[in-house]
């Protein structure tokens, strides 16, 4: 009997700071490992997506002479990589805060995913918009992308900032800079340079983020971590 009370004594006694700090690392290591750990698969499907997409409009809109797609293909393909890819992102971003105590946290993670339909709805009815006020239909072709890139540049940079992940934030930056650098390029150049320079630049990003992540987790498994 005196055992046992003496290991209920001991159960109920305050934790020695040397024991919280390392419980605070624990759920450190778990937060950051279950937020982390989807950024580098969101933009392998962004890069995907944008590679893929914008390089069938760039060979549909005449970009590779002898090479011919028909917009009919390719306008539905990238329709499809953009759906697939905004699905994803709202699954993981909903996913990311899933079991997390942090109720901003989880809801962050839901508003996120949620603001990517939210988005490309607006971006779509303001193309609308400036073609009713006199704007010329093939100007849509230059405006779409560029505005929706700018859009998922700024989600990009949200993104960094609720997970912590720099890659995310470097990435959102780079997006900026396309969304307003590519329309000078004119149609359809303009689809080869978001394919490359935006599309690799995922990949390379997801690489990127991948091992920061990983990095991250070292340094936290190591107990230097922030």
């Amino acid at each position: 009997m005196s055992s046992e009370n003496d290991r209920d004594t001991a159960d109920d006694a305050p934790l020695s700071p040397e024991q919280m700090l390392a419980l605070v690392k624990d759920q450190q290591r778990s937060i950051a490992g279950q937020r982390g750990a989807f950024v580098h698969w969101i933009l392998v499907a962004w890069g995907v997506a944008w590679l893929a997409g914008f390089g069938a409009l760039w060979l549909a809109s005449g970009g590779l002479a002898g090479v011919t797609v028909p917009i009919q293909v390719a306008a539905p393909v990238f329709a499809a990589l953009l759906i697939a890819a905004g699905i994803l992102s709202s699954i993981l971003g909903i996913r990311s805060d899933r079991g997390v105590r942090d109720q901003q946290g989880a809801f962050a993670g839901a508003a996120y995913g949620q603001l990517w339909w939210v988005g490309g709805l607006v971006i779509f009815v303001m193309g609308q918009a400036l073609v009713f006020n006199g704007m010329q239909q093939a100007l849509l072709g230059v405006f779409y992308p560029s505005a929706f890139i700018f859009f998922a540049g700024v989600m990009y940079v949200m993104a960094g900032v609720l997970w912590r992940a720099i890659p995310m934030v470097v990435l959102g930056g780079w997006s900026l800079l396309l969304s307003a650098v590519a329309p000078f390029f004119g149609m359809p150049t303009h689809y080869l340079v978001f394919a490359l320079a935006g599309g690799g630049g995922f990949l390379i990003a997801a690489l990127w983020s991948w091992l920061w992540t990983r990095r991250v987790r070292r340094r936290l498994d190591a107990g230097t971590g922030s």
